[in-house]
């Protein structure tokens, strides 16, 4: 039939039921003057299978040799969990939370340095280990009995509670108020690898027998035949398990359907209790990252899968596509595609608020502190600042005419040397029929140039 944990062995009680190791003090001793144990470069401390966890409060003691650089006998500091084996450590709870680590600058003297971490009445989270130092295999506090002081402790399914403790993940319990170092600490633990041990799991379905129906329609899924205590009139029923066929069988794997063998007689009191889920409603679950019942994602986990379909994507570091490295740098607010960066698609790529085609780029400005260069310029350039012009269309002309205006002659108002910068032959003209020099002031054309007026030819039509 089925059983709670590990599977019994007669005369057993170790798989199933342990004393928990005392967590209002625990002390971790090791070699501080070891270069293989203080670590300046990654400023960690190593302490293998340490009962340690993120954000507590400990307290340092050079055990009688010299300060590691960096820290002070006597001195509480907060942990930062790097590993199962290593920690950091921090000068406050708000420095570890942001993982800023104490810079440590060299071992210190003394192989029995300590760090110790106890009932202080600011710790609330303690890992729980068995048979010194071993961690268990659990999932719901009610598997834990909880008792301060004598007193049993109430445990929450939840880590939103208002009294007693809860487990945060694997075998780390929190509790609502920290426990003092006046504080005294007893616990065990029952069925190491049960699936689940709360009570709104463990529902009873009942129904009375006809003589003809086998098949039954339960209130909630099963992930195994084991999963289910089954009587009929208070007779306890065998499932159908190991290639042996029983009196009952679930249909196709996890599901709320329940198979009898024969069906049961007319009037029988039919009762099947729910023991628990062993895993996942959509299958069984032995392992997850080395994790087992319900299974939750943390930071240190990196999956690889297959395709994946989103609705929405969020990533607050840099997300990498493809072998070619196209990243998008939010931060940054930058696309880097390597060498460049080619956009096309049949109805334009949306550029602001505006399109970029395969056929043209429509902006509504371009702001060029540098030289734009084009095959040509379309529109009557009517808008061009900066340009000089070399005529002006008639004021009563429409962008299309074909008459314009020019006077016949220019002043100059300043003293001006004409002079090429080109080498090559050439010549220096102007549009204007005639030009005037202002009294007192000068015109000179070097020597070697030539200037041409009345360049376009412009002469007063006669009409």
């Amino acid at each position: 039939m089925p059983y709670l944990g590990n599977q019994h062995i007669v005369g057993d009680s170790v798989n199933n039921f342990k004393v928990l190791d005392d967590i209002s003090s625990f002390t971790a001793t090791f070699d501080g003057s070891s270069a293989d144990v203080v670590s300046t470069a990654n400023e960690t401390i190593k302490s293998l299978k340490h009962r340690f966890v993120q954000g507590q409060r400990v307290t340092y003691n050079n055990g009688g040799g010299s300060n590691i650089g960096g820290l002070s006998s006597g001195t509480a500091y907060y942990i930062i969990y790097d590993t199962a084996h290593t920690i950091k450590l921090a000068t406050s709870a708000s420095n570890a939370a942001s993982l800023t680590a104490i810079n440590l600058s060299g071992v210190g003297g003394g192989a029995s340095h300590t760090l110790n971490v106890a009932f202080d009445g600011v710790n609330t989270k303690f890992r729980i280990t068995h048979n010194s130092g071993n961690r268990p295999r659990f999932h719901h506090a009610t598997q834990l009995s909880i008792a301060i002081n004598g007193v049993i402790q109430r445990p929450n399914s939840s880590l939103t509670f208002t009294e007693g403790y809860a487990v945060e993940v694997r075998d780390i319990i929190v509790f609502k108020t920290a426990p003092t170092v006046n504080d005294t600490f007893f616990g065990s633990l029952t069925g190491e690898t049960r699936g689940t041990f709360d009570i709104t799991d463990h529902k009873i379905d009942r129904f009375t027998g006809d003589g003809t129906t086998t098949l039954y329609t339960l209130t909630q899924n099963v992930p195994n035949n084991e999963s289910l205590l089954v009587t009929l009139n208070g007779v306890v029923q065998h499932p159908t398990t190991g290639g042996v066929s029983g009196s009952y069988s679930i249909v196709s794997g996890t599901t709320n359907k329940l198979q009898f063998t024969a069906s049961p007689a007319l009037g029988v009191d039919i009762q099947i209790r729910h023991l628990g889920f062993a895993g996942a409603s959509s299958g069984d679950v032995s392992g997850f990252y080395g994790r087992t019942g319900n299974v939750g994602l943390t930071s240190t986990d990196h999956i690889t899968t297959g395709d994946i379909s989103a609705r929405n994507i969020v990533a607050t570091g840099i997300a990498t596509f493809g072998s070619s490295s196209t990243i998008i740098d939010g931060d940054a607010n930058t696309v880097k595609v390597g060498t460049a960066l080619t956009l096309g698609h049949t109805q334009g790529l949306q550029f602001h608020t505006q399109n970029l085609h395969s056929q043209g780029f429509e902006v509504n400005q371009i702001n060029a502190s540098g030289i734009i260069t084009a095959s040509q310029f379309s529109g009557d350039g009517s808008n061009l600042t900066g340009v000089t012009q070399s005529d002006t269309p008639l004021a009563s002309s429409t962008a299309s005419t074909v008459f314009y205006e020019s006077d016949d002659e220019t002043t100059v108002s300043t003293d001006t040397t004409l002079s090429r910068s080109s080498s090559n032959s050439g010549v220096i003209y102007t549009k204007f029929q005639q030009v005037v020099v202002a009294p007192t002031k000068s015109l000179i054309v070097d020597a070697g140039e030539t200037l041409v007026v009345d360049a376009y030819g412009l002469r007063t039509p006669d009409i």
